[in-house]
């Protein structure tokens, strides 16, 4: 757990529900996966062009249904981008999004991805969150790649709805 965490239990969980305008500083450089969920292309676009070029924040805004599913919705300027259930339960303090994996065997090309994602409370009303992916494999006629990110205890500051 990070310092100064709240350790969060299915009877506290309801306190991550608020709206968190993301961490831009230090958030992963392709967007392909963000906040528990993959960007479709289109959506993609839409942020490269309106969080990156015309420099808007996206906030996402979490609401705990149960102690297995959190709804979270992403805005831009005011405009709703997605809407999505995570998935998971509360382990080690943190709410923890289900273990998202596929292996992919094909004739030309071989992967592997695996991928988890985490959500935590520090004690001054901010969400952190953290985020493992894993990924590899072949191409014939090419070399083998590896693709590892992690990203861990990103703060997001907590804004008024």
């Amino acid at each position: 757990m990070a310092e100064h965490q709240i350790k969060l239990t299915n009877e506290n969980l309801h306190l991550i529900n608020g709206t968190y305008e993301n961490n831009e500083r230090m958030s992963p450089p392709y967007l392909d996966y963000f906040w528990g969920s993959y960007l479709k292309n289109k959506e993609f676009k839409v942020v490269s062009k309106k969080v990156f070029q015309e420099k808007n924040p996206y906030v996402v805004t979490l609401k705990v249904v149960n102690k297995k599913k959190v709804n979270a919705t992403v805005k831009i300027k005011g405009s709703i981008l997605k809407t999505y259930t995570i998935r998971g339960r509360v382990k080690n303090g943190y709410f923890e999004q289900n273990r998202k994996m596929y292996i992919l065997p094909a004739l030309l090309i071989n992967e592997y991805h695996s991928s988890k994602f985490r959500i935590g409370l520090l004690e001054d009303h901010k969400l952190i969150t953290d985020f493992r992916k894993i990924e590899f494999g072949t191409v014939y006629f090419f070399k083998p790649y590896e693709n590892s990110t992690s990203y861990y205890n990103l703060p997001h500051n907590s804004i008024a709805d």
